[in-house]
């Protein structure tokens, strides 16, 4: 019978209510500042790589997003996304790692993080409710993305968001790196939507004798 084929209703509404929430944020939606941790798990060795520090992104207009994370625990690091660029920065080792990225695959990263709104995220990834969670005290959608992009593909099997119900903004996220159970864990605090954020707050700062490198992706 072809009722059979709807999925249930109340699983409909409470996405459509995430979406509409998510939407509405994205409207506004100019920039944010938090305190991030992140948890890099890989599997074969069984092994947690743990940082802490702050996350600063900024969008000027539709698909113009940048993002500078200053990692301060354990050790410093920089990593920053501009245009078509990702850098990485190692001030103890003085180096810095710059990689291309294509256009459209940075947009698509990037919707994971901040100020997406749902015809975005349905656009590039098939999104899945999972449920609601309380997260960081704060209640939240719990939804899977699935990739469209076969070169998303290879870097991102999926990933999880946790949508804070009331701000429709990311309290954490888990990004399924391979099928063989890595993953990057990444939680986010004391969050502030369009704070003063100038072109300078998301600028990589390099002292001179800095040494370039730019592997392969």
């Amino acid at each position: 019978m072809a009722f059979l084929l709807l999925p249930p209703a109340g699983q409909s509404a409470t996405l459509d209510e995430a979406f509409t929430v998510m939407d509405k944020t994205a409207q506004q939606f100019k920039g944010v500042t938090a305190d991030i941790q992140r948890d890099v798990y890989t599997a074969v060795i069984d092994d947690h790589a743990k940082d802490m520090g702050v996350i600063r992104v900024k969008r000027d207009k539709s698909h113009d997003t940048r993002m500078l994370i200053e990692f301060t625990k354990p050790a410093v690091k920089y990593l920053a996304i501009e245009g078509e660029k990702a850098s990485v920065y190692t001030p103890k080792t003085k180096t810095v790692q710059e990689v291309d990225i294509k256009k459209g695959l940075v947009d698509q990263f990037l919707l994971l993080g901040f100020g997406a709104s749902s015809a975005e995220l349905k656009e590039h990834y098939d999104v899945q409710l999972l449920g609601t969670d309380t997260t960081g005290g704060r209640p939240t959608w719990h939804l899977q993305l699935i990739p469209r992009s076969p070169d998303i593909l290879k870097n991102l099997k999926k990933a999880e968001l946790w949508i804070g119900q009331s701000s429709g903004l990311p309290v954490q996220e888990k990004l399924y790196t391979s099928t063989g159970g890595d993953y990057e864990l990444v939680t986010y605090s004391e969050m502030k939507l369009n704070p003063q954020l100038s072109d300078g707050d998301l600028k990589l700062k390099l002292p001179k004798g800095v040494t370039v490198e730019h592997p392969r992706l």
